[in-house]
C-alpha cells in the first residue's frame, strides 16, 4: 500500500487528530535533509504544509525534485508547502489552496508573508506572532464589514510588511497605525474586530491538502529528470547514514580516506567496486546480459558508451597515453589497458564523486573499525603537535612533502603518482593532498601504525599510542 506522509506544524497543529481515520503519517515541519531519509517508492505521496527555515536549514528544491523524479507525488499548501509548490509546479509538484495560487500568480511575493513565531511542538506550536497572509485576509473581511476602508488597510499592510515577521500581531496594530498615520481610535477598532473575527487561510489550505492526500492520484508517466549534482549526492548519502562530510576526520569519510591511503590492497578492492558498478549500469542502461565476470561487462559498457571499439584497434587508442604509464602501455594486454582506463577515469568523468560505492562495502568489513581507529589516532597526533603552535594547523603542511610521502609509501615515481592516486579512487594530486594532510604526521613519524588491509579479517590494528 502506498505511503502517505504529511509535514505539518503551526498551520495545522491538530493534524494528527484530523488524520487519525486514515493511514496518513503526520510528521513535524520539514527541514533540509528530511526528504532523502524517507525511503519512498513510486506511488507514495508527501504533503508539505509547514517547514523550518530559521532554526535549521530549509527544505531544498532539489530534494523535492529528486522525489518527483522517483515517481513520488509531492503536494504543497499553506506555508512552506505553498512556496515550494509555486516554484516547482512546472516540474510536477501539486499546489493546493488559495495561498499557493496567490504566490503562483504573483499576488503574493515575499516569503515571510506565511511565516510566524511559534512555541514548541509540546505546546502545540502556540503562535507568538501573526502571519501577514492571515492578517490580509482578516483585514479584507473588516473592509467588507464596514469597519474601515481599503485605503486604511493598504497603509497598515505597507507598515506591517516592513516589520520583522516576529513582530506582527493584532496587538501591535496600535503601533502600526501610528506609523501609518491612522487615527488611534480607528486602529483600536480594527484590532478589536480582527481578534474577534480572525481568519486563518493557512489552516484552511492545510485542510484542503490533507483531504487531497486522502485521495490517490495516478503518478505522472513522465516524472522530471533530475541531475544528481554533488550537493544532492551529499544530502542523500548523509541521509542514508554514510555521513560524508567535507573534512577527512568528519563522519565516515575519514575512515574511507584511511583505507585509500594506507591499505595495500585498496587498488584491487577499488577495481572490483568500479567494475561491479559499471557492469550494473550496462545491464540497466544498455540491456546487456550480465556476464560472470564484472570486468568483462564493464569493458562492454565502455564500448556501448562510445569510448572505444572492441576488439581494440591500437591506432585508435592514443587517448590512453594520459591514463597509463609508459610501462603499462608497453606490457599490458589491450583489454587490461582499457580496464585500467575505466577505473582511473571513473571519478573524473563529468558528474559526481562516488564515495558511497566503496563505503557501503567497507562498512561491512572487519577492517572498518581499524580504519576508524586510525583516523582517531591521526587526529590525536595532530592535536598534540598543533597545540604547541596554535597559529598553524594541518592545512599549513607542505603539499610537496605530502606527495613525497605517499609516492614513497606506494613505491611509485612522482610523475606517476597521480595515476596511482586514481587507482585508489582519488581523482587528482590535489585530492591526494586533501586526503593525506590529516594523516601526514602520523604516517611520517609513526609509519608502522599507518597500515591497513581492506580484505583480511585479521588486519593490523591502529590501537597503540603514537610516540
Amino acid at each position: 500500500m502506498p505511503r502517505r506522509l504529511l509535514f505539518a506544524g503551526p498551520s495545522l497543529p491538530d493534524a494528527a487528530e484530523l488524520a487519525r481515520d486514515s493511514d496518513i503519517e503526520v510528521l513535524p515541519p520539514v527541514a533540509a535533509g528530511d526528504l532523502p531519509r524517507l525511503s519512498l517508492a513510486p506511488g507514495d505521496a508527501v504533503g508539505i504544509v509547514d517547514g523550518y527555515f530559521h532554526q535549521v536549514g530549509t527544505v531544498r528544491h532539489k530534494e523535492i525534485l529528486a522525489l518527483l523524479g522517483e515517481g513520488v507525488r509531492v503536494l504543497g499548501a499553506a506555508s512552506m508547502g505553498a512556496l515550494r509548490a509555486a516554484e516547482l509546479d512546472v516540474f510536477g509538484m501539486e499546489g493546493v489552496g488559495r495561498i499557493y495560487a496567490d504566490y503562483r500568480d504573483g499576488r503574493l511575493e515575499a516569503d515571510d508573508e506565511v511565516t510566524l513565531l511559534h512555541s514548541t511542538p509540546e505546546e502545540d506550536y502556540r503562535p507568538l506572532s501573526e502571519p501577514l497572509v492571515c492578517m490580509r485576509a482578516t483585514f479584507s473581511q473588516a473592509v467588507a464589514a464596514g469597519v474601515c476602508d481599503s485605503e486604511t488597510i493598504a497603509r497598515l499592510v505597507a507598515v506591517l510588511a516592513c516589520w520583522p515577521f516576529g513582530r506582527r500581531s493584532y496587538d501591535g496594530l496600535a503601533a502600526a497605525g501610528r506609523e501609518a498615520g491612522i487615527d488611534p481610535k480607528l486602529a483600536r477598532e480594527i484590532g478589536q474586530y480582527c481578534v474577534a473575527h480572525r481568519l486563518d487561510p493557512k489552516r484552511s489550505d492545510a485542510i484542503l491538502l490533507l483531504d487531497a492526500l486522502r485521495h490517490e492520484r495516478p503518478t505522472p508517466l513522465d516524472p522530471p529528470t533530475v541531475n544528481r549534482t554533488s550537493f544532492l549526492y551529499l544530502w542523500q548519502t548523509a541521509a542514508s547514514g554514510l555521513e560524508i562530510g567535507d573534512s577527512p576526520h568528519q563522519g565516515h569519510l575519514g575512515a574511507l580516506r584511511a583505507c585509500q591511503l594506507f591499505a595495500a590492497d585498496y587498488p584491487s578492492f577499488h577495481r572490483r567496486v568500479i567494475f561491479r558498478a559499471l557492469a550494473a549500469k550496462c545491464v540497466e542502461e544498455c540491456g546487456s546480459e550480465p556476464l560472470a565476470d564484472d570486468a568483462e561487462t564493464a569493458l562492454r559498457h565502455g564500448e556501448h558508451r562510445g569510448l572505444y571499439r572492441l576488439p581494440a584497434d591500437p591506432a585508435r587508442l592514443a587517448f590512453l597515453a594520459q591514463w597509463l604509464t609508459a610501462a603499462e602501455r608497453e606490457t599490458l594486454p589491450r583489454s587490461a589497458q582499457l580496464l585500467t582506463f575505466l577505473v582511473r577515469s571513473f571519478r573524473v568523468n563529468p558528474g559526481l564523486t562516488w564515495e558511497e560505492l566503496p563505503l557501503r562495502q567497507l562498512r561491512e568489513k572487519p577492517s572498518w573499525e581499524d580504519a576508524r581507529r586510525l583516523v582517531r589516532l591521526a587526529w590525536e597526533v595532530n592535536d598534540r603537535v598543533f597545540a604547541e603552535d596554535q597559529e598553524r594547523d594541518v592545512n599549513d603542511l607542505s603539499h610537496e612533502k605530502i606527495l613525497d610521502l605517499f609516492a614513497g609509501r606506494w613505491g611509485v615515481a612522482r610523475d606517476e603518482l597521480e595515476l596511482a592516486a586514481m587507482d585508489r579512487g582519488l581523482e587528482s594530486l590535489d585530492s591526494l593532498v586533501m586526503a593525506g594532510r590529516a594523516f601526514y604526521l602520523l604516517a611520517r613519524y609513526n609509519p608502522n601504525l599507518a597500515r591497513l588491509t581492506v580484505e583480511a579479517a585479521d588486519a593490523p590494528t591502529a590501537s597503540r599510542s603514537a610516540s
